[in-house]
């Protein structure tokens, strides 16, 4: 039995009773994250115009709902920008161990599929549907080895997402487990996503999760018409395992597939940054909060890191200590440090205005940050992302250890975590439109998709009523 064969059998067959309660719960937190950081990345990532613009020039009515406009579209089309607007901010949710982020892609396109079949989805179709979509992503993600699948120039988000969307939209569709297996099959011709955004702070890494929902609900759309898709698409000799790594391990890729839930071990992001950062920030944060540490007793900053994030957040020195745009600071942790130290905070508001410009003092603190790696971090990954955060002060040096970053499953961010920042994200919206979605999310298992989308539809229609 191939890995595309038991990914279609496990995601056809499973359904809302096989899971966990605190899976479920969990679910919803996640879904409830990724639409509040859809609708805030419209007002505040710069791509956002963009990307809207360019896919209403391509799309022209339909059924399912982008979250930030309350505009409906075809799914595909749906889909594409709500996954690219829930990773604009780089705010969305983490599994450690597949070093990608499964929701992006996954959520969107169980909801644009949800919304446009000839049936009404009840919340519980959703989750399960969520949940098998998550189960691919992260297990594909650990299999491609993240390491090896980096140091190819691959973006494990993008090539992973696009098989995850698949399931998740292929399992509202009512594929059954032989078409599924074909849409998985045309998607080994589909994943990718290239990590050269990385040499400018292009806007590309944004688009990746979009697009790889748009190709799962095309290959789900292509499938249902009769496509015959490659067999073995992932463990075959050209296929995805072989082809985007030097070094995978197939055997992760069903690893306790329908007895444990890799989407428990995903963890969500309180800071919006690339998740290498999070140790380290909470560390700094720890010890501007214990001892008195300000930009003009700041001398120094040591951050020890796994080898993994080194090239992602540290190097080309010359650029992490010189970032140019918003992508270059949630990118660099000379940045994160020196907005701890000045700012005081590392919102997604702060994280915009200081890298659009920034102090002298604020560039002194970034060339006075210096980032490495030792044996006890690189010991400990990737079971844990820790670090090792020292700050020299004219006073004396202050040092902590940071274990398990604040989000990750060890260290969970609460309900009300959550909702904190979903209000933050979603101040564009009505409160009463947005207390309502949120209760829908919240109680997901007892109402339909539309009822889930419905506040943000009602919004917008008497958006257009005012205009005219």
């Amino acid at each position: 039995m191939t890995i595309a064969t038991e990914y279609a059998e496990y995601t056809i067959e499973l359904e809302y009773d096989d899971v966990p309660e605190e899976v479920i719960d969990y679910a919803k937190k996640l879904t409830l994250d990724a639409i509040g950081i859809s609708i805030g990345a419209r007002s505040r990532a710069e791509s956002s115009d963009s990307f809207v613009d360019g896919v209403d020039s391509l799309a022209d009515g339909g059924e399912a709902t982008v979250f930030a406009t309350g505009e409906r579209l075809e799914p595909e089309y749906a889909a594409l920008l709500n996954g690219a607007l829930i990773h604009s901010l780089d705010y969305d949710d983490t599994h450690r161990g597949a070093s990608h982020h499964p929701g992006a892609p996954v959520i969107p396109a169980a909801i644009a599929t949800a919304e446009t079949v000839d049936r009404h989805v009840s919340g519980e179709e959703l989750l399960a549907a969520i949940v098998a979509g998550y189960e691919v992503s992260c297990r594909l993600g650990q299999a491609i080895n993240p390491e090896s699948h980096y140091d190819r120039g691959f973006h494990g988000t993008a090539t992973c997402g696009t098989f995850a969307a698949t399931a998740a939209a292929g399992k509202i569709a009512g594929l059954d487990a032989e078409e599924l297996e074909n849409a998985f099959g045309l998607n080994g011709s589909q994943a990718a996503g290239s990590q050269q955004y990385l040499a400018n702070g292009s806007w590309n890494k944004r688009a990746h999760p979009g697009l790889s929902a748009h190709s799962g609900i095309l290959a789900v759309q292509f499938a249902e018409a009769g496509f015959y898709g490659s067999e073995a698409p992932i463990e075959g000799e050209d296929g995805f395992l072989n082809a985007y790594s030097d070094d995978s391990h197939p055997e992760l890729a069903t690893e306790g597939l329908g007895e444990e839930f890799e989407l428990y071990r995903t963890g969500l992001k309180p800071y919006p940054c690339c998740r290498y950062m999070h140790a380290p920030l909470d560390g700094v944060f720890e010890l501007l909060s214990e001892h008195d540490i300000t930009p003009e007793n700041f001398e120094g900053a040591t951050v020890e890191i796994a080898d993994a994030g080194i090239d992602l957040i540290a190097r080309p020195v010359e650029r992490k200590q010189n970032p140019k745009s918003f992508v270059d600071g949630q990118f660099s942790m000379p940045f994160g440090v020196a907005l701890a130290v000045v700012a005081g905070e590392a919102t997604v508001d702060s994280f915009i205005e200081w890298s659009d410009s920034y102090t002298e003092e604020f560039g002194r603190i970034m060339r006075a940050t210096d980032v490495q790696s030792s044996e006890e971090v690189n010991e400990a990954f990737p079971e844990k992302w820790c670090a090792n955060v020292a700050i020299e002060t004219a006073d004396g040096t202050y040092e902590t250890y940071v274990e398990y970053a604040n989000g990750e499953p060890e260290n969970r961010m609460s309900w009300d975590d959550t909702v904190e920042k979903y209000e933050e994200l979603t101040v564009d919206l009505p409160s009463g439109a947005a207390d309502e979605l949120l209760e829908s999310v919240r109680s997901l298992e007892t109402v339909a998709v539309s009822d889930l989308t419905a506040p943000v539809l009602e919004e917008s229609r008497t958006e257009a009523v005012a205009d005219d």
